[in-house]
């Protein structure tokens, strides 16, 4: 399902405004409508870090479950998809922390340190030469998204709807201009829209 930033937005109102009416019926409804519309983003960000479907799956709903119960204490969320993206990375390397710690005894990652993998856009596109222990799922859709938009335009979309970075961000690391950037991201996200259909973005 793709939303525009308007969409984005309204069903974050909806769900505000159910709640604060003590609406169940509708505080369901928007929570589903909500869920139905971010949970295969969700799943992606969280399959660059965790290579168990069932893990994958879980980690998904605990981060939107997790959304569901803080939403009524949070000041202020800019973008709901942002929101999930930070979430649901945070997430997926907190779970890998833990099962570092319990399978090594070790205190810190070492391929999934948080520096490293937000240091650079294209470091999120999987290298095939390398050791890649990303969910193949996470591979194959990245692999998708090289191939039908190159990997500049990949790298761009991956630090933008993954990571949640702003464009000023994104801009700023790639040493191009913001406008040059919003420019190749929304044409981008059409492009692979026209050709894919439905699909994560």
């Amino acid at each position: 399902m793709s939303l525009r930033r308007s969409d984005d937005a309204q069903l974050l109102r909806d769900l505000t405004r159910a709640l604060n009416a003590g609406d169940t019926d509708g505080v369901n409804r928007a929570f589903e409508a909500i869920y139905h519309a971010y949970a295969r983003s969700v799943a992606f960000v969280c399959a660059r870090y965790v290579t168990d479907d069932a893990d994958v799956q879980s980690l998904t709903d605990d981060v939107l479950l997790s959304f569901f119960k803080r939403v009524v204490y949070l000041d202020s969320v800019d973008s709901l998809r942002a929101y999930l993206m930070q979430s649901a990375r945070h997430a997926a390397m907190d779970f890998c922390r833990a099962k570092n710690r319990r399978e090594r005894g070790l205190t810190e990652l070492s391929e999934h340190s948080d520096g490293e993998m937000s240091d650079d856009p294209l470091a999120l596109i999987p290298d095939p030469e390398g050791d890649v222990t990303a969910h193949a799922r996470y591979q194959a859709l990245v692999e998708d998204l090289c191939a039908t938009l190159g990997r500049e335009s990949a790298a761009i979309i991956l630090a933008h709807a993954v990571c949640g970075e702003s464009f000023p961000e994104i801009a700023a690391r790639m040493g191009k201009k913001e406008n040059t950037v919003k420019t190749l991201y929304h044409r981008a996200i059409r492009k692979f829209r026209k050709e894919r259909g439905d699909c994560w973005l």
